[in-house]
């Protein structure tokens, strides 16, 4: 585990720059998620500053993805650097552009409503989108309206109180966690986001206790549901990066964006399986067999073109277990796919995914048809019993028992002897049916059709 550094690191010149040219206002706000201060609503001066002092920060979760992918392929961003702040704009823009028009018709129309919160040296912990949509009005329509962002100020170099690496991610997971209108990220970005804490140290339990789900739960319920939590969005995380190492595109989590629910998926049909003792049991899947399993459905996320089976690659992973029941081996066939030598050598990670999908796609389809169809052959062949096991279990309902049946009103029992007798009639038609398949005896099984057939048209007729 990775050791959370005691303080963020804070710029000293543009600190004592930030100082000089933010205006104060006559506004006061008790409401800012940093340490205890939300809790003892300690009054916080809130400030104009010129939006060219308001930096966006590189670690921004709403463009989680966006950020890590371009690190990886293009190397660290330099936060205070011009081409940075413009990039995380660019991103910014495309995140979420039905809010992102919302807003700046909402800072036309109403202004600022709510501060936004920075260090000490410029940088924004929320209110990155309201510098941008500031940014948008301003240059549409320069106006001093649009050239100051409400701020308050955070604590700062020789401040006893000022911002830890822990401070920063847990007051920017309680400002997304919130439902109030705000954007929200997406549930990708909102998991990457979380990971990324936790690998600086951070405990995913201090960042959930914020959550309001979870912050009224009793330890008991609180750790059940922690466990849940992590299956849902911190499991797949870690498989996405799997994903992405083994198909050599490390980190690069635009790729597969819109995969998320297919790896949700993965993590809770699959992968639970694979982690419990009874369930290999169940699919009679071997210890040295479930790391092809992990590879076949990889294999299946991807995929360039599945539409023949499915539209959605998240459907695909949720019938994949039900695979396994009807055609193990067929499954671990697919899992045996992998990048041959000629792949390898490809540098390009786009040429690369193309060629493999070129000699693979459609042999991947097809057994996926092929198992689709024994599942649903199985499906029919336990039909039958699964229905007439129902029916029993019915016919021993407590209800049902002579306990109960002694205290029905008495109008009611002819009612209730006409049906109990039409039950056995077709029970017992259903017995004979049943016995005359058995015994291949095609004369008395249509002769029993037709009586069958017979009955319903009377039925019909009545």
């Amino acid at each position: 585990m990775v050791l959370v550094p005691t303080h963020i690191k804070i710029n000293k010149i543009d600190e004592d720059v930030i100082s000089k040219v933010k205006i104060p206002t006559e506004e006061i706000s008790t409401t800012i998620p940093y340490k205890d201060w939300k809790k003892i609503k300690k009054p916080c001066s809130v400030f104009k500053l010129p939006i060219e002092y308001c930096k966006f920060r590189v670690d921004n979760g709403r463009i989680a993805t966006e950020i890590t992918t371009h690190e990886t392929s293009k190397g660290i961003l330099d936060p205070n650097a011009e081409s940075t702040q413009k990039l995380i704009s660019d991103f910014l823009s495309e995140s979420d552009v039905s809010n992102n028009e919302t807003l700046i018709n909402s800072l036309k129309r109403d202004g600022q409503k709510e501060p936004a919160v920075v260090t000490a040296d410029g940088f924004l912990i929320n209110g990155n989108r309201r510098k941008w949509a500031l940014q948008v009005l301003n240059k549409d329509n320069p106006s001093e309206d649009y050239k100051y962002l409400k701020v308050i100020i955070l604590p700062g170099t020789d401040d006893p109180l000022r911002p830890t690496v822990s401070d920063i991610a847990l007051m920017e997971n309680e400002f997304q966690v919130y439902s109030d209108g705000r954007s929200e990220y997406s549930s990708m970005n909102k998991a990457l986001t979380l990971y990324k804490n936790v690998q600086k140290g951070i405990e995913l339990r201090e960042m959930l206790r914020q959550d309001p789900d979870f912050s009224n739960l009793d330890d008991r319920e609180f750790k059940r549901n922690l466990k849940k939590y992590e299956k849902k969005f911190y499991r797949p995380v870690e498989l996405m990066i799997e994903y992405l190492k083994v198909n050599k595109v490390k980190n690069d989590f635009v790729r597969v964006a819109n995969k998320w629910s297919a790896f949700q998926d993965m993590s809770e049909r699959i992968i639970e399986h694979l982690d419990d003792e009874r369930s290999l049991a169940t699919y009679q899947i071997q210890e040295n067999e479930k790391g092809l399993i992990k590879s076949a459905a990889f294999n299946i996320i991807k995929l360039r073109n599945h539409e023949d089976v499915d539209q959605r690659t998240h459907k695909l992973i949720s019938r994949f277990m039900n695979w396994i029941s009807v055609d193990k081996k067929e499954v671990i066939k697919i899992g045996k796919i992998d990048d041959d030598d000629n792949f390898e050598n490809i540098n390009d990670a786009n040429e690369r995914f193309n060629k493999w999908n070129d000699k693979y796609n459609d042999q991947i389809v097809n057994s996926i048809k092929k198992l689709d169809s024994l599942t649903a052959r199985k499906k029919d062949q336990e039909g039958p019993i699964n229905r007439l096991n129902d029916i029993l279990n019915k016919l021993d309902h407590d209800e049902l028992k002579h306990t109960s049946l002694t205290y029905m009103d008495r109008t009611d029992i002819p009612n209730a002897r006409k049906l109990a007798n039409s039950i056995q009639t077709r029970s017992t038609l259903l017995t004979k049916l049943l016995y005359a398949i058995e015994k291949d005896d095609k004369e008395r099984l249509a002769e029993l059709i037709e009586m069958y057939n017979s009955r319903h048209k009377n039925e019909d007729n009545n």
